[in-house]
């Protein structure tokens, strides 16, 4: 039996709308779809018939982060090596997105987490449904975030705020905080996205390269991409911090029931 794609690939009217595609697993990220995201950014930047990007996720939710059940049962080596290839793959997401040359939008419904929030946060335009939630919970489980794009779009207080506690957001504290520019009804979620992209996609291609590249330009020489390098070696140092034994329990409780379920314990 074929596996499913992952990530799916489809284009109408110059819009392209890319689609994490594990519904069943809130579209949590494994390692094969680290690669099919990537691949699909490329085919985007390669399609002539293509002037605006849309990321959205299968299903009930946007991206749920990484899929633990999987880095449970099967994990990559407790190194410094081993975690600097998971860390960076999903960091290469994000900025794939980053460096379209095409603008991207996120479409988020339900939960953008952990390295989903990092996506949603990484597109150039981020909308969202009503009931829309965001947030890096991983924090409280001894980690952060791969991709840390949250102090360049919140702020400085937020983004400590956000990332030292590991809370959640809703649609409307995400539109407040800046995260998200517009939330739409979650009837009209579906038709609202499609008339957001093809208004954009009205704008000459020419015009939309040429100013995302200037305003991501001007991010990069205050220091955007050094700050994300420098996260990469944070991040390892504080996985290594754990102990072995300590990575095996925590992977036991998340292969057992989740994240959710193991950071209700440690809360408790």
């Amino acid at each position: 039996m074929t596996e499913e794609p992952t990530v799916l690939y489809a284009v109408q009217d110059k819009v392209c709308t890319i689609t994490m595609n594990r519904p069943r697993v809130l579209n949590s990220i494994r390692r094969t779809m680290k690669l099919e995201f990537v691949e699909a950014f490329d085919r985007a930047e390669a399609d002539e018939a293509v002037s605006v990007v849309v990321l959205r996720g299968a299903g009930r939710a946007f991206c749920a982060g990484v899929d633990l059940k999987e880095a449970a049962t099967n994990p990559w080596d407790h190194t410094v090596a081993g975690w600097r290839w998971h860390l960076t793959g999903c960091l290469a997401m994000c900025l794939r997105m980053w460096t379209l040359t095409k603008p991207v939008i996120g479409a988020v419904r339900g939960h953008a987490l952990g390295s989903g929030c990092d996506l949603a946060l990484s597109t150039d335009l981020t909308i969202c449904s009503a009931d829309a939630n965001f947030g890096e919970p991983e924090i409280r489980g001894i980690s952060g975030p791969p991709g840390l794009m949250m102090p360049w779009v919140v702020g400085l207080k937020r983004a400590k705020e956000l990332l030292l506690f590991g809370d959640s957001v809703n649609a409307e504290q995400a539109e407040r905080y800046g995260m998200v520019t517009k939330i739409f009804s979650d009837e009209t979620f579906d038709e609202e996205v499609e008339k957001y992209a093809h208004r954009l996609a009205k704008v000459p291609a020419v015009a939309l390269a040429l100013n995302k590249r200037s305003i991501n330009k001007s991010f990069e020489m205050m220091g955007l991409r050094n700050a994300l390098d420098f996260n990469t070696e944070m991040m390892i140092a504080t996985n290594m911090s754990k102990d072995v034994s300590q990575r095996e329990a925590r992977q036991k409780e998340i292969a057992a029931g989740g994240l959710k379920a193991m950071l209700a314990k440690r809360d408790a």
